[in-house]
């Protein structure tokens, strides 16, 4: 979990690589049945079958394609490999996730087991994989020692360490709460980059098209239930003894997500650079009490049916009265990526009754 203040980078490329970025983002940008047509058409000009034969890291990689450079611009510089990546070590959560999602199972992650809990919900790490350290001070020993070809992380996290990591390995450090169009829009442009540094492309419009399939159905269940728009995201948690409740505002991916998805954010609160808001059951009282309130919250730790539950402040809200209070799998990410941002649609679908 992250905490508020921890949860919260010349060789010359043929033409034709050097164009690969742009061109699928005009291609994940069309609508659903588009892109599946896209994908269907290309799916066999690079000879992706004798290729996985004959090489073990495509092979073990699955959808990697055979191929030759490929190069993305970053806010750190270029990033040019002379061909996809295999080999690759992630030092986020979502990293290891959107890996996993284009059939690419990294070598290496940071904090496996936190991975294990709090993505309970997301695509399983490999058994063989690595625990390269903590998120916040991975091993760099550890982590030359896998010789990656690659290194996916964040700038919140590599900022300390964005240069001893890219003279282990070339380093993919996106810009995840800074990005000028959101964190949404920054959740897609990592996974097209992460999609082209291993030559995944085709599986990545796959698996946006299947994420704005999610959106559009849920929207759907939403307007044919006539259903309450608006909603109040919540994580619930003890901290030094005390109930916490951390509220999800603007611009958080998740809230982004079911707003993306017809519905409303309930909370209007001031929020810390990451957009979220740490508050007590009195900060509660201030949502919009309309809301359904949705949350997640480990089994162990679940303060709504624990702390609060007899709390008279607590029963006291409209939708606390009103049994507007749903919790949603306590291993649902909600700093994700897209196989993340399709889990949180079906459980907040199911938890309204959509």
């Amino acid at each position: 979990m992250r905490s508020t203040s921890d949860m919260r980078n010349v060789v010359t490329t043929p033409a034709g690589a050097s164009h690969r970025r742009a061109g699928f983002r005009t291609a994940v940008a069309l609508t659903a049945s588009a892109v599946w047509l896209l994908t269907a058409c290309g799916s066999d000009d690079n000879g992706n079958s004798d290729d996985a034969e004959s090489n073990p890291d495509t092979s073990e990689n699955g959808d990697a394609e055979a191929g030759g450079p490929v190069s993305i611009d970053t806010t750190h510089g270029p990033i040019e490999l002379d061909e996809p990546a295999t080999r690759v070590v992630a030092l986020e959560w979502s990293s290891a996730e959107n890996l996993i999602a284009l059939g690419v199972h990294p070598v290496g992650v940071a904090d496996v087991e936190g991975y294990e809990l709090w993505v309970a919900a997301g695509p399983e790490l490999g058994e063989d994989v690595v625990d390269v350290g903590t998120r916040q001070e991975p091993s760099l020993e550890q982590i030359e020692a896998l010789e990656p070809d690659l290194i996916v992380t964040d700038d919140d996290r590599s900022v300390v360490n964005l240069s001893e990591l890219q003279d282990i390995a070339p380093t993919y450090s996106s810009d995840f709460y800074g990005h000028e169009g959101g964190q949404l829009e920054a959740m897609r442009d990592t996974f097209v980059d992460t999609a082209v540094l291993t030559g995944t492309e085709d599986r990545a419009a796959e698996v946006l098209a299947d994420l704005d399939a999610g959106a559009d159905e849920f929207r759907q269940a939403l307007e044919d239930a006539d259903g309450n728009p608006t909603f109040l995201l919540t994580q619930g948690y003890t901290f030094e003894g005390s109930a916490t409740v951390r509220v999800f505002g603007e611009p958080t991916y998740a809230s982004e997500l079911l707003k993306a998805a017809g519905m409303q954010n309930g909370w209007s609160g001031e929020t810390d650079a990451y957009g979220l808001t740490d508050t007590d059951v009195e900060g509660l009282t201030t949502a919009d009490p309309s809301s359904s309130m949705i949350y997640v919250a480990q089994e162990e730790d679940n303060i709504f049916t624990g702390q609060l539950a007899d709390n008279p402040i607590y029963r006291g809200l409209e939708f606390v009265e009103e049994d507007r209070v749903h919790p949603i799998d306590a291993g649902t990410w909600l700093w994700g990526g897209p196989v993340t941002a399709v889990t949180v649609y079906d459980e907040v679908q199911s938890a309204l009754g959509l």
